[in-house]
């Protein structure tokens, strides 16, 4: 087979795996064969995975929305505390931007402090992303959901002088090529 086959319910579960999908594909894919949605990209991955092997319909997992500060707030400001469960949405990434400026996004530091920082402030994690750009550390594990930072920290590192077009034609080209083609 040459390139990346359909994902349709007649394909292997070793096919499935043996290829990059993006999440928006998985959740279309869901939605068309009647299962659950949610849950980040590796559950939806492991939920396809089972249907495609068994036939069989996993339920999503259920989070517990009863943890203590389980919503976040509307609007936010330097005092405001952190909850046990919030992500990094979009309107605390426009936070941020706004006092840290454009260059802001949620690098590793930002997203541990946010997953495990309940009980403190936005002005402290403000000051972990001050000290993080004043004093990087080493570069870190990438999490192994994200093929795409990997793939681009390897190209830059193999190819010092290339271009972002470049590594992204080869991303599109890698992620059509089978993951155990040793490619």
């Amino acid at each position: 087979m040459t390139g990346r086959p359909d994902l349709i319910p007649t394909l292997s579960e070793e096919d499935f795996r043996d290829y990059y999908w993006l999440k928006a594909e998985l959740v279309e894919f869901c939605r068309q064969q009647g299962l659950p949605t949610s849950g980040s990209k590796r559950e939806v991955s492991e939920r396809i995975a089972h249907f495609l092997k068994t036939g069989e319909i996993l339920l999503a997992s259920r989070r517990s929305s009863s943890r203590s500060g389980g919503a976040m707030p509307e609007t936010f400001t330097r005092e405001t505390v952190i909850g046990s469960s919030w992500r990094c949405s979009q309107a605390l990434r426009a936070f941020f931007e706004a006092e840290l400026g454009p260059s802001f996004h949620f690098n590793q530091v930002m997203r541990d402090f946010i997953k495990d920082g309940a009980g403190r402030t936005l002005q402290e994690a403000i000051e972990a992303w001050e000290e993080e750009k004043r004093c990087p550390k080493p570069k870190g594990e990438i999490a192994p959901q994200f093929e795409y930072m990997w793939h681009m920290r390897a190209y830059f590192e193999e190819n010092p002088d290339g271009t972002r077009e470049d590594a992204l034609r080869a991303w599109h080209e890698k992620k059509a090529r089978r993951k155990s083609s040793g490619c």
